[in-house]
């Protein structure tokens, strides 16, 4: 009789850890990332007993076959934080103890932000993996490793600058030609009674853009333009501040103007001026043809005689100006562009899409462009739906730094739970396989965001009422089960 006992005994305590896991549920109904638990129950051992037919079985109550996880999507929900991350769709965050060499942590769980050190990391300090990525290509870099986006960018120096501009062609030719390179003295900055490098007298139009040196500071270039004595021919010259150029000398300058190494605008009146040349339009006031010099230190550029023309080779695409104000051993070369690309043969070029022309209009500066840069503090961050982390800096640059990386597994009910939302893998679920966001079945990200628990208490409070019933079932069984043991007891004594 007390077999009844024991069946119900065990029934109670299957009954219990459902309850245990009900209850676990409900107090993670609002946890981010969680995954509700399910229990399953089987039929438990038997017992061989005999009867008039012969050996039967009778069952002792079930057992906890299994304790699942349901990995179900959970919703999304907007936080307005922009290191928060939601995975739509399937795949685990990949997380690394700081303490371990190996990133063997999985989450789904993607509430994150910058520790002190830059690193990315989970409330518990765990460091988030990814990819770092060249700013300049957005190609990745390396293996996978723990997301740090520094604090800081390097300032980068200026490798080609573009002007598109428009001169007026209603400008009449000059009748008395003085050129560029002999207006301008650079030595007029740094006289007693200092003076503009040039009069406003010997040219028609001027544009100013700025570029940035090798240590990130911001200079004023200026480009002047007049009409020369030919149809449709420009001569400009391209100046920096005569007291900021610190041009390095070749050595047959060196030789020349010896004992000098470098410009200087208290000894040349080249100072300041770093190319200077001719542009040529045609009858549409298109660009056909560019020539250009350097300026040497006596600014005497002696275009007849070809001395300091520059010269380009077949895929050069733009001639370069010499630019040095950091005192720098080598000059930085600066390309500058004018909107239209040498043909590969002679003075010849050839207009781009967006070109500078010579069109019966005021003369005026249509674009400017440089791909310089200053140094940079991180001011915010972004993070796209390809888990593509962009950092925005102080100087203006929007840099892609890095990418977030997602694990998927092949069983991921065998997973094991060491916290909510967080888990290590096993045997059962087998190895990780990685990929980007949005690759081989992987889900994408969804950025000032967080998912949230996938527990539904519409479900899981009728459960708990149902094994509530079932429980006191069982109680029952166990409570007439011990009359009817008393009654035995009584008709022994």
């Amino acid at each position: 009789m007390i077999r009844g006992t024991y069946s119900a005994l065990g029934a109670l305590q299957s009954f219990s850890r459902k309850v245990s896991s009900t209850a676990n549920n409900v107090a993670n109904s609002n946890t981010p990332g969680y995954k509700a638990t399910r229990v399953t129950f089987q039929g438990g051992p038997t017992q061989t007993v005999s009867t008039a037919s012969g050996p039967e079985q009778i069952g002792q109550g079930p057992v906890v076959g299994s304790i699942s996880q349901n990995f179900n999507q959970g919703y999304l929900e907007d936080t307005g934080n922009p290191t928060d991350m939601a995975i739509g769709g399937n795949g685990f965050f990949m997380l690394r103890d700081p303490e371990s060499g190996e990133a063997d942590i999985f989450s789904r769980v993607g509430g994150f932000d910058f520790n002190k050190d830059g690193f990315l990391v989970n409330p518990a300090g765990y460091h988030v993996q990814g990819w770092s990525l060249d700013p300049a290509t957005g190609d990745r870099l390396g293996s996978i490793g723990d997301i740090n986006l520094g604090s800081s960018t390097s300032p980068v120096a200026t490798r080609q600058a573009t002007v598109i501009f428009n001169l007026d062609s209603r400008t009449p030719n000059e009748n008395v030609s003085t050129s560029l390179f002999d207006s301008w003295d650079g030595r007029n900055a740094a006289s007693a009674n200092p003076a503009a490098p040039i009069d406003p007298a010997n040219f028609d139009y001027s544009s100013t853009f700025r570029v940035h040196d090798s240590q990130g500071a911001s200079h004023e270039l200026t480009v002047y333009f007049d009409r020369t004595a030919n149809d449709n021919e420009w001569e400009f010259l391209v100046t920096t501040d005569p007291l900021a150029d610190r041009r390095s000398l070749d050595s047959a300058q060196q030789t020349a103007f010896a004992p000098h190494v470098r410009y200087s605008a208290a000894n040349h009146k080249g100072a300041g001026a770093m190319m200077y040349g001719t542009i040529n339009f045609n009858g549409s006031g298109q660009i056909t043809a560019l020539t250009a010099y350097d300026v040497p230190p006596d600014g005497q550029v002696s275009p007849s005689l070809a001395t300091n023309r520059m010269t380009l080779a077949a895929t050069d695409p733009y001639y370069r100006l010499p630019f040095n104000t950091t005192g720098d051993t080598a000059n930085q070369q600066i390309e500058l562009n004018f909107g239209a690309r040498f043909s590969g043969q002679g003075t010849s070029f050839q207009p781009e899409p967006l070109a500078s022309t010579q069109y019966a209009d005021n003369s005026t500066t249509i674009f400017q462009d440089q791909d310089g840069f200053a140094a940079g503090f991180l001011k915010n961050i972004s993070v796209d739906r390809r888990g593509i982390i962009s950092a925005g800096y102080s100087n203006g640059q929007v840099l892609q730094k890095a990418q977030v990386t997602l694990a998927s597994f092949n069983s991921a009910d065998g997973l094991k739970m060491v916290g909510a939302g967080v888990y290590r893998e096993t045997a059962e679920s087998g190895a990780p396989t990685t990929g980007a966001p949005g690759e081989i079945g992987l889900g994408r990200i969804g950025s000032n965001s967080l998912e949230q628990s996938n527990v539904e208490l519409a479900e899981e409070l009728p459960r708990l009422l149902l094994t509530r019933r079932f429980f006191q079932a069982n109680l029952k069984i166990i409570q007439e089960e011990d009359k009817m043991l008393g009654s035995l007891l009584d008709i022994k004594s």
